[in-house]
């Protein structure tokens, strides 16, 4: 956790959140694995190392360096992966657990969250199976209804239910004609806003983010412009948000593109969500805030995407689930002229974000599974496979606050660790290839797809 938040760990924080951050998974305490690593990336932009060992015990790495040092502790369970490319489990920094988007998009994503919980709950559990299978074993929640994100990340943590560790943010922060479902467009004025987040935080949410957009996001005035540099929050009401957050000792991230950037940064939140429609400008404020910012790619395509029916009844594996997308993604962007003209458009700020020095990350927001197809449009923006794998690991945990617990391949950490058949650092592509899965130190791999 950054300095700009007190740290969550004193013992009367952690009793409080202790149901909803997930500490630990179910594994014994002393039980030790040496992982045997042909090749390491270890999340912090290094370039690879071979013959690596790491050393796993209970839910956490000991210690990792070249097998010629590092000592395998006598009846350590010994996992060879020594023919494959080892690296930190993805951190998927924007995600919606319960939400599948179709061609209806956002009023289709609103009504989903009317139905109820016990629906929304079963498609959770299938929805993070499926992270799980793509490589993502940590998510960061950016809005549920029902603190059913914190339900889950409980259910996860008891090993009820497989799943990646889930950092939940609660109930959406929004107002009246802002962004969001119906129910939460209700909290107007600055202290609506506190009392608002001391709620979410009583009930175990581990960040929360706030909808601020530049526009009315509901009908009849959908898509209709506010005033320039205005937003649907006021300045007031955003600052007393952040302000409570902070002061409560936890983190504000914000779904915010164009301007409304400048009003979530410049009243200190820690992280923007999408950040679409950059400027110079804001690149280079964002930079001397040294906040970041977390692109989301496949979600532009949910307009034209109801391809779930597949993912659940066809898909034998994660690899037809991600050959489906690649489909989906280039007819659309072969018959649709503006779209394409949009998707370079959008490339050239996210290569001009990284050659001014911002904190460029990736998530998937609600399109389950596709944090390679993430991967592979940072690619297309001219990031380098390794930059891109740094992007999907090591700084996506930093840009959201969590580097202190994942993202990396360090003593210390949770032993969230997968392995890959190929080179993903030479060619992307093969970071579809998942053939290893630890979620603190528990061995997920042999889980079916279905």
């Amino acid at each position: 956790m950054r300095a700009t938040a007190i740290p969550l760990r004193t013992a009367l924080l952690a009793a409080i959140l202790a149901p909803a951050v997930p500490a630990s998974l179910p594994v014994a305490a002393q039980e030790v694995t040496a992982i045997r690593a042909g090749r390491l990336i270890d999340g912090t932009g290094a370039p690879a190392r071979e013959n690596q060992v790491v050393i796993v015990r209970g839910e956490r790495i000991e210690a990792v360096g070249d097998a010629a040092t590092v000592a395998i502790p006598d009846g350590a369970r010994v996992v060879d992966l020594s023919g494959r490319t080892v690296m930190p489990g993805i951190v998927d920094a924007h995600a919606h657990l319960s939400i599948r988007p179709d061609i209806r998009t956002l009023r289709g994503q609103l009504e989903g969250m009317e139905q109820h919980d016990a629906m929304q709950m079963a498609r959770i559990v299938r929805n993070i199976r499926v992270q799980l299978m793509s490589g993502v074993t940590s998510v960061y929640v950016v809005g549920e209804v029902h603190y059913n994100d914190i339900q889950a990340a409980q259910a996860v943590d008891e090993g009820i239910i497989p799943g990646p560790r889930i950092y939940p943010s609660g109930n959406f922060i929004s107002t009246t004609a802002g962004h969001g479902p119906a129910e939460y467009r209700t909290t107007n004025g600055p202290w609506e806003m506190r009392t608002f987040v001391r709620q979410n935080y009583e009930m175990g949410a581990h960040h929360m983010k706030l909808t601020i957009t530049d526009r009315a996001r509901v009908d009849p005035n959908n898509g209709t412009p506010y005033a320039p540099g205005e937003s649907n929050y006021t300045k007031e009401e955003i600052d007393a948000a952040v302000n409570e957050l902070h002061r409560l000792g936890i983190e504000a991230t914000a779904h915010a593109n164009g301007e409304s950037i400048r009003l979530a940064v410049e009243a200190g939140v820690n992280s923007i969500q999408h950040g679409g429609n950059l400027n110079e400008d804001l690149m280079d404020l964002m930079v001397s805030r040294d906040v970041g910012f977390v692109n989301t790619y496949t979600i532009g395509f949910q307009s034209v995407f109801n391809e779930w029916g597949f993912l659940d009844n066809k898909a034998a594996n994660i690899r037809d689930w991600l050959a489906r997308g690649r489909e989906v993604h280039e007819q659309e962007l072969s018959r649709n002229e503006g779209r394409a003209q949009r998707r370079v458009a959008r490339l050239g700020q996210l290569s001009q974000s990284k050659e001014k020095g911002v904190k460029v990350g990736i998530g998937t927001d609600s399109m389950h599974g596709y944090m390679p197809l993430e991967m592979e449009n940072l690619v297309a923006a001219g990031f380098s496979p390794l930059e891109v794998l740094t992007a999907a690991t090591g700084l996506n945990a930093e840009i959201v606050g969590i580097e202190d617990e994942v993202g990396t391949i360090a003593p210390g950490l949770f032993a969230d660790i997968i392995a890959i058949d190929g080179r993903p650092d030479e060619d992307i592509d093969d970071i579809g290839n998942v053939a290893f899965i630890m979620v603190g130190g528990r061995d997920q791999t042999n889980l079916s797809f279905r």
